[in-house]
């Protein structure tokens, strides 16, 4: 309890005190700032939950003749505004005195695009889409926030308080995405109609996007230069630990293997995620027979028992760190349910799909579009293979993001990590542009080719890793253990 009451109060431990890095006001100076970077991943994130369920609803509300595969160019513009503006802002974090400035600016964006999002109708109809795209693409250059907080918290930590600051700031990321669905799910409630106010129509859509604006003016007032303050400690760790008079002089040999290993890894992770997300809405329509409004209802509620069941394994990985080594739990506990996520969700049986009457532009209530000519011999997927494939997903997704940094970060040392992590988020903007094309997949042929392509690439990513996962370690262990016994042998 002593120490939970500590980490409220931000009150230094009295070994860390004993290290002469900081002084007591130093120290909680750095580690409110450090949770203020925590919050930046939860506003983020938040985002992205509340709007992922609602978001092809809401585009055929805004123009009935939009179709599916537009819905993918939606969901990569978020991804292509990062990818874009996140090499710029890493190489600023490497040059700039203090993260402040980018941070209020980027969160000032954030706040445009979600208010933007939510005005769409003010819009003349055959714009809309496109007014709706382009709010997405300005949340997508906001995101870039996330590669200053990772920077930052490499930079801001001792190597003892990296893996779990790295943790809570993943676990921050993913409480957000677990409190977004559920936000939408009551929304819901609102219905798509809604009310007028002031000229502008308030709905289960718009709402949301509202919410996540207000939030992101709220964190801008907490930004201030009273509160944010930008600290480092990594460096000074590591020339007191070694003797070296210079920074530079305690970077390590990089493991450029390693490096794109993990790079890799997380990628892969990224793109499934983003992949079944995008897919989510359309299968579940096409699927189960949903309507709009029950489809947003239910995927709200699976979206949230599955980021919690996510959360409550998150929880305990510092535990699982202490028992196996970050890159076994990396492999068993991100790329395995990866794989699983994708097998369970292969049709199987003789039941048929549901068929609706409409075309895939026009139809409002659920069922098979007849455009779609595989459903007629393709059987459903039921609701158990989702719940079962989304929670795994979930897991896979949380663990793989908070030990894939953690293993990175440990594997750069301490060089400043602007530019790699620069880079780490625009490999992941790759990914989830590219992913969003399963919905082209899955309109085009099926869930055979979509589920059956996710096992094949999961399953050669998951033997990959399997095979060289030695090359993952950080621990320095082994490499002690084997220059003792050098030592001795030449003894």
């Amino acid at each position: 309890m002593a120490s939970i009451g500590n980490w409220l109060r931000v009150v230094q431990r009295e070994k860390d005190r004993l290290s002469e890095l900081e002084s007591d006001f130093e120290y909680r100076q750095r580690w409110i700032t450090i949770r203020l970077v925590y919050l930046s991943g939860f506003l983020m994130f938040l985002s992205f939950g509340v709007v992922a369920t609602g978001l092809w609803p809401y585009l055929q509300d805004m123009d009935p003749t939009v179709g599916k595969p537009f819905l993918s160019v939606v969901f990569a513009a978020p991804p292509a505004g990062q990818l874009i503006s996140s090499p710029l802002i890493g190489w600023c974090s490497n040059r700039l005195s203090s993260i402040r400035v980018p941070f209020v600016l980027l969160t000032a964006l954030f706040v445009f695009a979600n208010g933007l999002y939510s005005i769409v109708e003010l819009f003349p109809t055959p714009h809309r889409k496109y007014v709706l795209l382009c709010s997405r693409f300005v949340f997508g250059i906001s995101t870039s926030i996330n590669t200053l907080s990772r920077a930052y918290i490499s930079t801001a930590t001792k190597l003892s308080e990296r893996t779990g600051a790295i943790s809570m700031s993943s676990l921050a990321q993913t409480f957000g995405l677990a409190i977004g669905p559920i936000i939408q799910a009551g929304l819901s409630a609102i219905g798509k109609d809604g009310l007028m106010w002031y000229g502008l129509r308030i709905n289960m859509y718009t709402m949301a996007g509202w919410i996540c604006a207000i939030g992101g003016v709220a964190y801008i007032v907490l930004l201030n230069p009273s509160c944010f303050v930008h600290r480092t400690i990594a460096a000074q760790e590591a020339m007191k630990t070694t003797g070296r008079s210079k920074a530079a002089d305690t970077y390590e040999p990089l493991k450029m293997f390693s490096i794109w290993t993990v790079m890799i890894g997380y990628s892969v992770l990224m793109f499934f995620y983003v992949s079944v997300q995008t897919a989510l809405s359309p299968i579940s329509l096409d699927q189960f027979g949903w309507s709009h409004e029950e489809s947003l209802y239910y995927l709200g509620i699976l979206m949230t028992g599955g980021t919690l069941c996510s959360c409550a394994v998150f929880l305990l990985l510092p535990q699982l760190c202490k028992r196996f080594q970050e890159h076994n739990v990396f492999l068993f506990f991100a790329i395995l349910p990866l794989f699983i996520s994708q097998v369970v969700m292969i049709p199987l049986g003789s039941k048929t799909i549901p068929m609706s009457s409409s075309s895939a532009n026009r139809t409002t209530d659920g069922g098979c579009p007849i455009e779609q000519d595989w459903c007629n011999f393709i059987p459903p997927i039921n609701q158990y293979q989702l719940t079962v494939s989304y929670t795994m997903l979930c897991i896979s997704f949380s663990v793989g993001i908070a030990i894939s940094q953690t293993i990175l970060s440990k594997l750069l040392g301490t060089r400043p990590q602007g530019n790699w992590m620069a880079l780490y988020t625009s490999i992941g903007g790759v990914t989830r542009i590219i992913g969003p094309a399963s919905v082209v997949v899955y309109v085009r042929f099926g869930t055979y080719w979509l589920f059956g392509l996710g096992t094949l690439i999961s399953g050669l990513m998951l033997f990959w890793m399997w095979y060289h996962k030695s090359s993952l370690r950080t621990s320095k262990k082994l490499a002690q253990t084997t220059e003792m016994q050098q030592m001795r042998v030449g003894e």
